[in-house]
């Protein structure tokens, strides 16, 4: 396996897709919440991914709107909503 096949493997292709959705919806939910988070890139991009996932899990079922996929343009405002909320959450359990 040389790397060309690496990184033209559509697993490979899903994996850098996945890491930038977070780390733009990290980032804009860091940005939307002010404060002195003393994050790196790797918890943002992990915020950015459990809020995406967390608001495109949820928000469907509590207020029973449609689902989006989490790379449309809804499904990317519902994850920067549920990323805000847990950099609130990350405050209060890292106390920052």
């Amino acid at each position: 396996m040389n790397i060309n096949s690496i990184l033209h493997h559509p697993l490979f292709n899903q994996f850098v897709l996945w890491t930038v959705l977070g780390l733009g919806v990290g980032v804009a939910a860091k940005l939307l919440i002010p404060g002195s988070e003393a994050m790196g890139w790797i918890r943002t991009i992990l915020l950015g991914l459990a809020g995406s996932f967390l608001g495109n899990f949820l928000a469907p079922r509590l207020f029973h709107w449609p689902t989006f996929t989490a790379f449309s343009w809804q499904g990317i405002l519902i994850g920067i909503a549920g990323a805000a909320i847990l950099v609130v959450v990350n405050r209060i359990v890292t106390r920052s």
